[in-house]
């Protein structure tokens, strides 16, 4: 199976300037429990986040999947300019193979929203994206 998370993870990894800005701590899923130590600071969590699938009772092996792009910051606005650079890379994104996944396109599924998180008080700003994906993982 193809894994679209870790695609974009590997697909924001590649941009010098966000690995630059998060010392590559670009996470698939969640935020692994050490860096936990260390926050707040610049990290990017992309994660799963359910949507409607534009290919349901069809037998094509592709899909959609709504993805949530986090981006922590030590300040809201750190956050904020995180997310926007991030949201510039995953919208660059046409017919790619990245980590065996092939994604046709990414696009946004949301305006940027921000906040705070509500256990740990750290400043993050989001985008969710949809994207057009193979099931099957290719080389």
């Amino acid at each position: 199976m193809a894994d679209p998370i870790a695609a974009l993870v590997e697909w924001l990894e590649a941009d010098g300037d966000i690995a630059a800005a998060t010392a590559s701590r670009i996470f698939g899923g969640g935020l692994p429990a050490e860096e936990a130590a260390s926050m707040p600071r610049a990290a990017i969590v992309v994660r799963a986040s359910g949507g409607a699938s534009l290919t349901a009772g069809s037998y094509v092996r592709h899909d959609t999947q709504r993805v949530d792009v986090l981006a922590y910051g030590a300040t809201p606005s750190e956050a904020d300019a995180l997310a926007r650079m991030c949201r510039l890379r995953i919208t660059d994104l046409r017919r790619q193979v990245i980590a065996g996944c092939l994604i046709h396109w990414a696009d946004v599924a949301g305006g940027l929203s921000a906040g705070r998180d509500r256990d740990t008080v750290w400043p993050f700003a989001f985008h969710s994206f949809q994207i057009f994906h193979a099931l099957e993982a290719v080389s």
